[in-house]
């Protein structure tokens, strides 16, 4: 959940708390250069009422608050000024017409994914990774992205389970060795309770593990210290086909996986064109596929 939903929401605000939040709604990026004692006067309030409501949010304080808060109000800002990316067409648009909007989504996509990265989580998470079997729980619409991930660690030797039962997860969760074995939650809202249920064994095993989700506040970020954060900006149901949300977590484990590769680089790479040209030997036998391509071909 974000931050300004919160404030907007209110059903749990005393009427002070309410005049509170309405300020920090109006204030916005001005709060910048307001300190406790200014935003107290401006709502007629203590300033420990103000340190107190910040607190009732999650946040240490004001600061803690101010900080996170203008970061939201940052990333709201940036990018899809051109584009709606939950309904980046129209019924109307022509063919080319349809294909251009939907490469400036993708474009804006990735930049916005990659402002959201951040460098020491990022570190973390392929520290985390980095581990002879990782295993990958998400909701059944997300298993296609997560295949694409496990087909590429495949080529460089490295196993990746995605769980589809429960039992089968249990089962890995409960006899998962903490030296071997790492687990990747993959949940846009970050709130299934499909994941939260398995984070919470992952978490009570202290089991190394990674969260990819959405941006802002959400349970399973609360429990998952190394969370990535994922393009969120597509509504849950009123989207046109969770193009952003896709091409958002391809992106983020693509970068994964290429920082895994680069953890031993040249074996890395021997691997895989090692198994390209065993993957394209079977082909050939099986199918009799080949290409007169010369970019195509080595």
């Amino acid at each position: 959940m974000l931050i300004r939903d919160i404030l907007k929401r209110q059903d749990t605000f005393s009427d002070n708390e309410k005049l509170i939040a309405e300020y920090f709604l109006k204030q916005k990026e001005d709060l910048q250069k307001k300190g406790v004692r200014r935003i107290a006067a401006d709502v007629f309030q203590a300033p420990s009422s103000i340190v107190r409501f910040t607190q009732k949010l999650g946040f240490s304080g004001l600061e803690d608050f101010k900080e996170q808060y203008l970061k939201e109000l940052s990333y709201h800002s940036r990018y899809f000024k051109d584009i709606d990316p939950n309904r980046p067409f129209e019924e109307a648009d022509t063919e080319i017409e349809t294909a251009g909007k939907i490469a400036s989504l993708y474009q804006e996509t990735i930049q916005d994914t990659l402002s959201l990265l951040d460098g020491r989580q990022l570190k973390k998470a392929v520290r985390l990774l980095d581990r002879e079997t990782v295993y990958i729980i998400t909701l059944s619409a997300q298993r296609g992205i997560a295949q694409v991930f496990k087909e590429k660690m495949a080529k460089i030797g490295r196993r990746v389970v995605i769980l589809s039962s429960d039992h089968d997860t249990i089962f890995e969760i409960e006899h998962a060795d903490s030296s071997s074995a790492g687990f990747l939650f993959l949940s846009y809202t970050g709130e299934s309770e499909h994941c939260l249920r398995f984070a919470a064994m992952v978490k009570a095993r202290h089991l190394s593990c990674v969260a990819i989700t959405s941006y802002g506040i959400n349970q399973l970020s609360d429990m998952i210290s190394c969370t990535l954060r994922v393009s969120s900006r597509e509504k849950l149901v009123s989207n046109l086909g969770n193009f952003s949300f896709s091409l958002s977590s391809l992106y983020v484990l693509d970068v994964i996986y290429a920082e895994i590769f680069r953890l031993d680089y040249e074996k890395n790479r021997a691997r895989k064109k090692a198994a390209s040209r065993r993957e394209g030997e079977i082909r050939i036998v099986a199918r009799g596929r080949r290409s007169s391509n010369s970019t195509l071909n080595e």
